[in-house]
């Protein structure tokens, strides 16, 4: 939508999503007198093989290869100025528009490149969780090597979810950093309950490398005796957070609230007084923008995309020395120097964003115009 301001622009997406495409459509005649969709997807015999949560990932592998295809019969017949990859922010799959000769390509943003000191977070991570990290690096490590750096090189201009993938594809074309969070207006920052003291929110799935058992360790520490931690999320760490929460003595103040509507959250974010999220590796956790654009500081590690999408409320902790330490003296500081709203991350300002990005896309001289 914010390409067709001032581009035509034509989608290629999965009929799964027609109903809400048309309805969009429908309802803004400007926009659909520039926008046009084409659906794509592969047969019924293929598609019946999805059986299991994995098999996205070689689905989406085919689905690329058959979009390359239709891109290019669509170049042929169209022209394009402009080839731009946003599908599944991933910097490891293979990409079909790179495969697509002619048009200048932006890649992004994508993600995935993030850097993770699996030996020194090993402790919070658990036998599990440092396993699952451990095979990560090596099953998309490899993959990135021969499909991410070959769409990179394609490319125009890749545009990173934070500064790890700008960094590792620096080499290979010009790279900006830009998160994809964006959302309309938020509600006003008030606190929807009394509180008897300090409160920090922490908001994810509960994964190993969401960090939560950092966050529990940091809130048994003694100078901050006097807060409360409010967990929202589900998932396979709930039954070892528990258990640490015990063994750290911190039970009375740490409230495990499950998965809650989105609009709950941000009145917790709203009302807190710092949002606890030492996650590992997010690309570009989109509660971390939440939470600072409404004002409450985010206490982050110094990893992927947590303290771009804070920005000026970022709290960000040295992994060096007493990690756990240092945690709870962000939260202290947090108390300290509140944040303050903005709206750095407000979808209104995507138009002018992305018109930059094709404007340095298609100027002579810049990115790879080659297969």
């Amino acid at each position: 939508m914010a390409a067709a301001r001032h581009h035509d622009v034509w989608v290629v997406t999965r009929p799964r999503f027609r109903t809400a495409v048309e309805a969009a459509l429908a309802d803004d005649p400007e926009l659909a007198a520039r926008l046009r969709v084409r659906y794509l997807d592969l047969p019924d015999r293929i598609r019946a093989l999805k059986r299991r949560s994995w098999d996205v990932y070689w689905y989406y592998a085919a689905w690329q290869r058959a979009f390359a295809r239709l891109g290019r019969t669509l170049h042929d017949e169209l022209r394009f100025d402009v080839v731009h990859h946003v599908t599944f922010a991933n910097d490891w799959l293979p990409c079909g528009a790179a495969q697509i000769a002619g048009p200048a390509l932006v890649w992004g943003p994508v993600g995935g490149a993030s850097r993770l000191p699996v030996r020194r977070l090993a402790p919070w991570l658990g036998v599990r969780g440092t396993a699952t990290e451990l095979v990560r690096v090596v099953a998309s490590g490899v993959p990135r090597r021969i499909w991410g750096d070959r769409a990179a090189r394609r490319a125009a201009l890749v545009v990173a979810q934070n500064p790890d993938v700008a960094e590792r594809f620096g080499p290979h074309a010009p790279v900006t950093v830009h998160p994809n969070a964006a959302f309309g207006r938020l509600p006003a920052p008030v606190r929807d309950e009394p509180h008897t003291g300090p409160v920090a929110v922490f908001a994810a799935r509960l994964l190993a490398w969401k960090g939560g058992r950092l966050a529990i360790d940091a809130l048994a520490r003694p100078e901050v005796s006097t807060w409360r931690l409010d967990v929202y999320g589900t998932g396979y760490e709930l039954a070892a957070l528990r258990r640490r929460a015990a063994r750290r003595g911190v039970t009375d103040r740490v409230r495990f609230l499950g998965h809650r509507p989105r609009d709950e959250v941000l009145a917790a974010f709203a009302g807190a007084d710092a949002m606890l999220f030492p996650s590992m590796h997010d690309q570009a956790g989109w509660v971390a923008a939440e939470a600072s654009a409404l004002g409450c500081p985010v206490v982050c590690l110094p990893l992927g995309g947590p303290p771009v999408l804070a920005g000026r409320n970022a709290r960000v902790v040295d992994l060096d020395g007493d990690l756990v330490g240092n945690l709870a003296r962000e939260l202290v500081r947090a108390l300290a120097e509140p944040g303050t709203p903005h709206d750095s991350w407000s979808a209104d300002r995507l138009p002018a964003l992305v018109d930059g990005w094709y404007a340095q896309a298609v100027r002579p001289g810049t990115g790879r115009q080659g297969s």
